[in-house]
């Protein structure tokens, strides 16, 4: 791209420099010649003013002094015509004067060198007529290479002063013709070399103007196509570049993959070592991001800690076998600052033309599978396809579930939690479901991930909060003494008011903290960790419990448990669904059990549906079990009163209906 932006410079460099070079040549070439055709001029003139300066010479020096007292009209005596013959032969003789005639007022030739008495000027020429009237005229006639300089003016006496006709001279033309030839031909020289002089300088300035712009042209094209900060190509260029590739994928029957990265605690580098730590640390992510690539491939930033990856001609295996080399490089150590740093990133895969063959559709797609990959265990993950409520659904989503707060449309069903081995419920978790009025009743799966991707998970929060201890109140009225469990979202626990708001409900409420639970995902211990960490001790103290939810699917170090007044360690559905039968399941399952007890946990298996892992769990000494086994999730007024799920009187069909 970088070579495109140079060619593409060189191109416009050479246009300008020729439109400058004509440019500046046209108003040169005028210049030289007006000055030639003025300068031209001026020695014509200079030659006519030769020539009426030797006419006059001749008329005062030779001529006049002849006519003294001669009536033009009776014309010359013999006498009088040797005496003009003898002054103006030398002048004739040395070739200084071509021919010579004086005439009188009417126009008769009363003298002439060759003896004419005809010839010359008519009457009516307006030069004679000038002359006549007291007035030089001077003018060059003849062809190319025969000029001569004509001269007609009046003859004055000189002993009166006064006109008494009309002396006509045509005196040669060549000597001064050559001596203007030369003066032009320097003239020539001269202004050529200052015009040549004058159109190198204007040539160099066009040439460096051009570079310039040349230069300036290539950088304004490279920026509005790179990231200035990581020197990559853009989101712009992205777009651009990954749109050619699906066209020729689309039409040529070709494959690959566009894949989304995000870095993981990337907001934590920003606040802790600050902005300028975060900027090389995302230079150096690029740098190692290029390197685990081929040159066919594409990376871009598109902004913040993410970036795009395209892999044309990668099918499913070849896609992630390169990501995983990749997420080696970027979690290789670097210190920043003096502090030693191992990065993660989340990589989100979408196949084309599996997936989609637009870029957005496939943008939208990998970007939900990355999204699921910072939820789960799993930081490199392929789209698996499904309906995506993302990123633009989203928008619409967010936008009814804050109607949805204002107009009270959401409901909690709750499912109820059984203490082992008696299955007896000893307490229930809060599900939020809402009551579309268009789509009906929806799970949290269709409106959550857009709430905790926007302000609203606070609010929503809050209204759990607010009508849970409600419902909780309930239920303590008609003696079920029951704990009352309620999801909350990393957001929550990073937002400064939360613990506030929780002690203040409960004191608004009266409600016992020892019998409300939060639980909070096994990943959100992973994200701001050291904020998360000091809101739990701020809840603990409040008194309230505490639960990990999803244990073993995030990637929790069991330091962050160490420490913590965490009440209960909820094991995920993964491990508990063929726990019965998977050896690796029930190793996971028993060390589970037996860290949490040594943390002075409780341990609570989730997704419990058979008899067979109801029984397993006691025997693994399990303290708490949920799932369809012992109940659905319904309104808490359906919630059964007691489960019987193996009693030594009465066989399982015997248990209580909801």
């Amino acid at each position: 791209m970088r070579q495109s932006g140079r060619r593409t410079g060189a191109r416009v460099g050479r246009r300008l420099f020729a439109t400058y070079a004509a440019a500046s040549l046209i108003p040169v070439v005028l210049l030289g010649a007006v000055m030639w055709r003025g300068y031209r001029a001026d020695a014509a003139e200079q030659g006519r003013q030769q020539g009426l300066a030797q006419a006059a010479v001749i008329a005062e020096m030779a001529v006049a002094p002849k006519l003294g007292g001669v009536d033009m009209a009776a014309g010359l005596t013999t006498s009088q015509l040797e005496g003009m013959r003898e002054a103006t032969e030398l002048a004739v003789f040395h070739g200084s004067v071509l021919r010579l005639r004086v005439r009188g007022f009417t126009g008769q030739v009363v003298f002439s060198d060759d003896g004419s008495t005809s010839g010359g000027l008519p009457v009516a020429d307006p030069d004679f007529q000038a002359a006549a009237a007291g007035e030089s005229r001077v003018k060059v006639i003849g062809g190319a290479g025969h000029e001569v300089i004509r001269v007609v003016q009046p003859l004055v006496a000189g002993a009166t002063g006064q006109s008494i006709g009309v002396l006509e001279l045509y005196l040669p033309y060549q000597g001064i013709a050559a001596q203007l030839r030369a003066q032009l031909r320097g003239f020539a020289e001269r202004v050529a070399g200052g015009l040549a002089a004058l159109y190198l300088v204007l040539a160099l300035l066009a040439g460096w103007t051009t570079r310039s712009l040349r230069r300036y042209a290539i950088r304004q094209e490279y920026q509005a196509s790179h990231d200035v900060l990581t020197g990559l190509p853009n989101r712009a260029a992205f777009r651009s570049r990954a749109e050619s590739v699906l066209e020729v994928a689309g039409r040529d029957g070709g494959h690959g993959a566009v894949v989304l990265v995000d870095l993981n605690r990337f907001k934590e580098v920003n606040d802790t070592l600050g902005h300028h730590a975060g900027d090389e640390l995302l230079r150096v992510v690029a740098t190692r991001l290029r390197a685990g690539l081929d040159d066919s491939d594409l990376l871009a930033r598109l902004g913040g800690d993410e970036f795009a990856v395209m892999l044309p001609g990668r099918d499913r295996e070849q896609a992630v076998a390169v990501l995983a080399g990749i997420r080696q490089l970027v979690a290789e150590e670097l210190v920043l600052d003096g502090v030693p740093l191992s990065m993660e990133a989340s990589f989100g895969i979408a196949l084309y033309p599996e997936h989609g063959t637009e870029l957005q559709e496939l943008k939208v797609r990998a970007d939900a599978a990355m999204y699921q990959g910072k939820r789960g265990a799993e930081d490199i993950v392929v789209f698996a396809g499904g309906t995506v409520g993302h990123p633009h659904q989203w928008l619409k989503v967010q936008a009814e579930l804050r109607h949805a707060l204002e107009r009270d449309e959401l409901v909690l069903w709750y499912q109820p939690k059984v203490g082992l081995p008696g299955a007896e419920i000893n307490g229930v978790e809060a599900l939020v479901r809402w009551q579309h009025p268009e789509r009906g009743l929806l799970p949290p799966g269709e409106f959550l991930p857009a709430a905790e991707h926007s302000g609203l998970i606070a609010p929503l929060t809050e209204w759990v909060l607010r009508r849970a201890l409600d419902d909780q109140a309930g239920w303590i009225a008609t003696g079920q003494d029951w704990t009352l469990s309620v999801n909350i979202s990393a957001r929550n626990l990073e937002s400064t008011g939360f613990v506030g708001f929780v002690g203040a409900l409960l004191a608004a409420t009266g409600a016992r903290p020892d019998r409300l639970i939060l639980e909070v995902t096994e990943t959100a211990l992973a994200g701001d960790v050291e904020t998360a960490m000091r809101a739990i001790k701020e809840l603990g103290t409040l008194g309230v419990g505490i639960s990990v939810d999803d244990f073993g699917t995030g990637y929790t170090s069991l330091s962050h448990l160490r420490g913590l007044p965490i009440t209960e360690i909820k094991i995920d559905r993964a491990f508990v669904a063929d726990v019965d039968r998977d050896p690796q399941s029930q190793a996971i399952v028993r060390s589970v059990i037996d860290l949490a007890h040594g943390l002075g946990s409780r341990v609570t298996a989730e997704g419990v549906e058979t008899l067979e892992i109801h029984r397993w769990l006691v025997e693994a000494g399990c303290d708490e079990g949920q799932g369809w086994l012992y109940g659905r999730p319904v309104p808490w007024p359906q919630v059964a009163a007691k489960v019987i799920v193996e009693p030594s009187s009465a066989p399982l069909t015997e248990r209580a209906v909801r």
